[in-house]
């Protein structure tokens, strides 16, 4: 059966850029980066949080029209507040700044291309 995802993909227009956004600004780690095709030029990159099991690849977008939307993916945190202060600190540009809800927290981040992450911390505090 199926335990997980295992890579959830992300579409830039610099994989470069977004290597960096993810492990220096974010403090993801790299745990992969090869060429991909016969053609050369593109490279699968995995990114992803420190002991998570699913990974990131962010994909060199062949179209434009593919980058600066929501990417349905939403990161987790213990404490959003922290997580929030500590981001944008380092540059992050939220798009929505935490606001809690009756389920918990949550705030949106954008990468240097605009594409959208969800931040959540689903136990609420007061």
């Amino acid at each position: 059966m199926i335990s997980h995802a295992g890579s959830v993909g992300v579409n830039v227009r610099d994989q470069d850029r977004a290597v960096a956004f993810f492990c220096h600004t974010l403090g993801f780690e790299k745990r992969l980066d090869e060429p991909m095709g016969r053609e050369g030029g593109h490279r699968w990159i995995e990114v992803a949080p420190h002991g998570a099991q699913t990974v990131i690849v962010p994909f060199a977008a062949e179209d434009p029209a593919t980058v600066g939307h929501f990417t349905n993916i939403i990161f987790e945190t213990d404490d959003i507040a922290t997580t929030h202060e500590e981001l944008a600190g380092r540059g992050v540009r939220f798009a929505q700044p935490p606001e809690r809800y009756g389920w918990g927290w949550w705030a949106q981040f954008l990468d240097p291309d605009g594409n959208e992450y969800g931040l959540v911390e689903r136990s609420a505090r007061h």
